[in-house]
């Protein structure tokens, strides 16, 4: 197994600020599936725009008691490269005027808030739906293989021998997205009512055995196979849950093969 790539604060930088290149930006999605060290360093470097609002605002608010400054200077340019523009006050603004405006942010603005993965959204998603919103789905044995096989296509993986997992009814299988990366749902009821999701993305090439959770007050298990993260929600019972994800597991397995 090769060691995994090491990113600059540069880079992740750019990555946040949206101005990564392609082959970049896909490099550090990918490692952030994997890499909970490389995740934090993206949440402490992550500084939403309210952040940005109230620095703002304690800047212009305190720009009209700050002490004068003596000319200075003209400042030689540096060499042109990216900066974050929240990072780089005015050229001229008073000392005590900055320590006074870092005096505020840092007593008065929240923390900054953590980067949320793939699995945070899909759980707020989730946690939308009632029995209601999936009772009268009943697709024929046509339509089912047919959803299917748009999925498949979509993620790379034969998802049309989907197992029956017991006391689960599949409603229906559609594509969403997250980052630019196709997203599968394929979406059951439990017999008590329950709305389950089996959710399937591209991931990186290592495999991962089943780990149960809980995201937005449901029950999850996740797991991952060479190239795809897995991920079944719903429900509060772990058991069922539980059960479900093992026969879910032992298939992804087999077509990851």
């Amino acid at each position: 197994m090769t060691a995994p790539r090491a990113f600059t604060d540069e880079e992740l930088t750019a990555f946040l600020d949206g101005e990564a290149d392609d082959e970049l930006h896909a490099a550090i999605d990918a490692a952030l599936e994997t890499d909970a060290a490389l995740l934090a360093r993206a949440e402490a470097l992550f500084l939403p725009p309210e952040v940005m609002g109230a620095m703002a605002q304690g800047y212009d608010a305190l720009l009209d008691t700050a002490p004068a400054m003596a000319a200075l200077p003209e400042p030689v340019a540096p060499p042109a490269r990216r900066r974050r523009s929240w990072a780089v006050l005015p050229f001229g603004v008073g000392l005590a005027a900055g320590l006074a405006v870092a005096a505020f942010v840092g007593l008065s603005t929240p923390e900054p808030a953590p980067a949320r993965g793939w699995v945070s959204f899909v759980a707020s998603y989730q946690a939308l739906y009632t029995t209601a919103t999936l009772a009268d789905a009943a697709p024929t044995a046509a339509e089912t293989t047919a959803q299917l096989v748009t999925v498949s296509q979509a993620v790379g993986l034969d998802l049309t021998g989907l197992p029956e997992a017991a006391g689960l009814t599949f409603k229906r299988a559609q594509v969403l997205g997250f980052n630019g990366k196709p997203l599968v749902q394929i979406a059951f009821l439990r017999d008590d009512g329950t709305p389950v999701a089996l959710c399937i993305i591209p991931a990186g090439p290592d495999a991962k055995p089943v780990n149960m959770g809980a995201a937005e007050g449901l029950g999850l298990a996740r797991w991952n196979t060479p190239g795809h993260g897995f991920l079944l929600i719903g429900g509060t019972d772990a058991a069922p849950l539980e059960a479900e994800a093992e026969t879910f597991a032992d298939w992804a397995e087999d077509i990851a093969t």
